[in-house]
């Protein structure tokens, strides 16, 4: 046998590899800015200017995305990166980006025939926006609500074009594999610092945002600490993928055992948050997605087993003794019953608010039933709370609801 007739398989590039890397890498500086400096603004834009430019001489699009998917929906604080002013206020980094990908494809569209909009799902995304920025338009020209307060609002609905960046840049498998797995790691390392967070309490800050006792219709639960980063969100859209990626592996009998131990992971993060929307929502989605799939009669007996195993993950973990599962048990159960008794404890719970808030936000739409766009300052009451400042003088903000963003702008 000659040399020639020898045929070596060839060996395929990890070229994911340099996106994780890129990506964990921007995860892991920027934290370590924000926990060891002031004012990380300056530092903030030197790393992520690089990882771009990185990104775009290697021509990794889903890099892009990765970074974004960890600026805007992890444990990060958008108020603290640096901003590029503009004549009706300041634009983020990320919205930067955001606009210059978008604009690509418009531009782009001139002269190559393409779809610029993904059907079916795309035209409502595409309504929700244009809604929200003529809502913005409307608000700050026509009832002088400040394009900061306005603008607030529309940065998060703009944030629903990142579904346009993946479909128009994530073309190969290779991409959306890549960028699949950042945003699983991602979500795992987000979950782990939420419960090591949970672990020492408190006292210790390890992520930014609100660390606090649990309370639920005025009952304090001393042993447990809920942890609410921003934008935890990348927590439960990451386990919602993973557990429809379960379900398409189970109808094609493909290996899934690396899946399970991720939502157990992520899970046990998003139950510590205590964000009770998350878990109506991942429940409501889970549902949703057995109604719409195929074959239900092969993918009921196996989400039963993905139940159980989670179910089984998650029961034990909480019989650690450094988590007091007894008492975070009684947490969960109290908190979610909590939801049924809301209209009955006027002055105990907050869902109580929410409702309140509601019912004031529609009242001002018909007074202004053109959408009732524009609420803008007029959106939250004063009330009267505890303190002598809010007992006396200034009252406090009526509790912000799951429907802030939409009653805010009146859509």
């Amino acid at each position: 046998m000659s040399v020639n007739e020898i045929v070596l398989p060839v060996r395929k590039p990890r070229l994911h590899l340099l996106t994780l890397f890129l990506g964990l890498t921007f995860f892991g500086l920027v934290f370590y800015f924000r926990n060891s400096l002031d004012d990380f603004s300056q530092p903030f834009a030197f790393v992520f200017i690089g990882i771009v430019t990185l990104a775009f001489i290697s021509g990794r699009y889903e890099t892009y995305i990765l970074l974004l998917l960890i600026a805007t929906s992890t444990v990060f604080d958008l108020q603290e990166f640096g901003t590029v002013p503009i004549q009706i206020g300041d634009l983020f980094l990320t919205d930067l980006l955001i606009i210059i990908l978008l604009l690509a494809q418009v531009l782009k569209r001139v002269t190559v025939n393409m779809t610029l909009i993904p059907k079916h799902l795309g035209y409502p995304i595409l309504m929700t926006i244009l809604v929200a920025i003529f809502s913005f338009v409307y608000a700050t020209m026509g009832l002088n609500v400040s394009t900061f307060k306005a603008g607030i609002e529309l940065r998060i609905i703009i944030y629903l074009s990142i579904f346009f960046l993946v479909y128009h840049y994530i073309k190969t498998r290779r991409q959306l594999h890549t960028l699949l797995i950042g945003s699983v790691m991602v979500a795992i390392i987000v979950s782990g610092m939420i419960l090591a967070q949970y672990i020492v309490g408190n006292n210790v800050s390890i992520v930014f945002g609100r660390v606090e006792i649990l309370s639920t219709q005025l009952k304090k639960f001393s042993d447990i600490t809920r942890v609410m980063v921003p934008g935890s969100s990348i927590i439960f859209f990451t386990l919602n993928t993973l557990i429809a990626i379960y379900v398409l592996k189970a109808l094609k009998n493909r290996s899934r055992s690396l899946i399970l131990p991720a939502i157990a992971i992520i899970s046990f993060g998003l139950i510590l948050t205590f964000t009770r929307i998350f878990w109506v929502m991942v429940l409501g989605a889970t549902a949703l997605l057995l109604l719409m799939a195929h074959r239900r009669a092969i993918i009921y007996p196996r989400m039963t087993f993905l139940a159980i195993g989670v179910a089984a993950g998650v029961v034990l973990i909480l019989q650690s003794s450094v988590l007091n599962s007894t008492v975070i048990k009684e947490a969960m159960i109290n908190r979610s019953i909590s939801i049924l008794k809301a209209p009955r404890k006027f002055k105990e719970d907050t869902l109580f608010m929410r409702y309140l808030e509601s019912r004031y936000a529609w009242e001002k739409i018909l007074e202004n039933p053109f959408l009732g766009i524009g609420l803008g300052n007029a959106y939250r009451p004063k009330i009267f709370g505890n303190t002598d400042y809010e007992r006396n003088i200034g009252g406090t903000s009526v509790h912000n609801g799951y429907l802030a963003t939409q009653l805010k702008m009146g859509i």
